[in-house]
């Protein structure tokens, strides 16, 4: 019997161990940083270290460490010289802070659907949406795995453009070879606890190989002034902010990044295992991994298929199914969720171009009139994001020290869901559908 009818759980509580995995020499980095962090200045040496060591590991050599991965995606777009009415793509399936960054310069986001294979964005698709206004195109290698950046690019190269590589979910993942973090001309990552990389607090990374566009990162990072190497002079040369990182959260996620290779392992052999051991359960489809690419699972992508349960969807609609298995599995002791349940361009900010407030960026008067986002032009997001389920971060994560074991424990999960119990579980998605009134 399914859990949520009243059965008995399959895995037991603490089966799962929990993200991020803190160690003891975790523990002395921040007791260190501590110790040093009085008299106050700036930059601390944890912070220094931090971007020395990232910038070692992705073989960028400009680096600034940031209060948050959105701080880095917007210190990105003021460097790419993003102005006023200028326009970005921007995939269509992704989190808020790939696009947000954009409407923090004013600018306006443009967005681009997604390859149904890898749900990273289609860079034919990124090419059709490009106009005399596009300053950038922001590439972001989803729930783990790269972006196609050969093809992207090429069309970068095509259009003069320069390509942001958003990285926040992918820390440790390669492309043919190349670290995420060094894809693009230029980058920003995530430090979230969540994260691959974790802060454990909250965190970002900017990166470049332009010395230019860093010394402009580094103006938006604090307050519009030039650092370091020199007493401070207080004179603001352009529009700043405070996005500087907390040295403790510096400190963890550079102890953290000495193990992330070791990290990545684990996390590419349980995405490997699980994958292999949900092959022949019917009514999902896993993630793949394409050629030249490696992934490190932040998120396990699952996109439901009750279709291949031969259900009609005018009886048991994809939602609804959808639905039942969540609630199933999640009562079986394995966390599973909807991320992102609609395309950002779908999101009420863009349906309504509120933004700043008086419809700007949109009617500012640099920008081009009559912009409007219809979700209907993403239909494979759209598609992806009314099917797609998600293991990962702490409830379900694939990061050490859980192992290929526990792989195989949530695989168990789904053979009895969807194999052993599939009657119960259809009969729970009919029931959701006639309450929900989808029928």
């Amino acid at each position: 019997m399914l859990a949520v009818d009243g059965g008995p759980r399959l895995l037991p509580e603490g089966t799962v161990a929990p993200w991020p995995h803190i160690t003891d020499e975790d523990r002395r980095a921040v007791v260190r940083a501590l110790d040093a962090a009085t008299p106050w200045h700036w930059p601390m040496r944890a912070v220094q270290e931090l971007e020395e060591a990232w910038a070692a590991y992705t073989s960028m050599p400009y680096v600034v460490a940031a209060n948050s991965g959105t701080a880095a995606l917007h210190m990105a777009i003021a460097a790419a010289g993003v102005e006023p009415g200028d326009e970005v793509i921007v995939p269509a399936d992704t989190f808020l802070a790939s696009a947000s960054c954009v409407l923090q310069a004013n600018a306006v986001p443009v967005f681009a659907d997604t390859d149904p294979v890898t749900f990273n964005v289609d860079p034919a698709l990124v090419e059709a949406r490009i106009t005399g206004r596009t300053r950038a195109i922001v590439a972001v290698d989803l729930n783990g795995l790269p972006a196609d950046y050969d093809a992207l690019a090429a069309v970068a190269e095509r259009h003069g453009l320069p390509l942001i590589e958003d990285g926040a979910q992918a820390h440790g993942a390669t492309y043919r070879g190349r670290a995420v973090g060094a894809l693009g001309t230029m980058s920003g990552a995530s430090l979230n606890g969540s994260k691959t990389l974790s802060a454990l607090g909250e965190g970002g990374l900017f990166a470049t190989r332009d010395e230019e566009q860093y010394a402009l990162a580094r103006r938006v990072l604090m307050f519009g002034e030039e650092l370091p190497g020199r007493d401070r002079d207080y004179n603001a040369r352009i529009m700043g902010w405070n996005y500087r990182i907390d040295v403790l959260a510096a400190a963890f996620a550079r102890s953290q990044l000495r193990r992330l290779p070791e990290m990545t392992r684990v996390r590419e052999a349980n995405g490997a295992a699980l994958t292999a051991a949900l092959a022949g359960v019917p009514g999902i489809r896993p993630p793949g991994v394409p050629e030249g690419r490696t992934h490190v699972y932040f998120f396990y992508p699952l996109l439901v298929m009750p279709e291949e349960l031969g259900l009609d969807p005018a009886d048991v609609p994809v939602a609804a199914f959808r639905d039942a298995l969540a609630a199933a599995v999640n009562a079986e002791g394995l966390g599973i969720m909807r991320w992102q349940p609609r395309p950002v361009p779908a999101q009420t900010l863009f349906q309504e171009l509120r933004g700043y407030g008086r419809g700007c960026p949109w009617s500012c008067g640099h920008a081009a009139a009559g912009h409007a986002y219809r979700p209907e032009e993403y239909p494979v997001a759209e598609e992806i994001c009314r099917r797609r389920l998600v293991l990962g971060q702490s409830f379900s994560s694939l990061g050490p020290p859980n192992d290929e074991r526990t792989m195989r424990r949530f695989a168990d999960v789904f053979h009895k869901v969807l194999v052993e119990e599939r009657e119960a579980l259809i009969a729970l998605a009919r029931r959701g559908a006639v309450i929900g009134g989808s029928r």
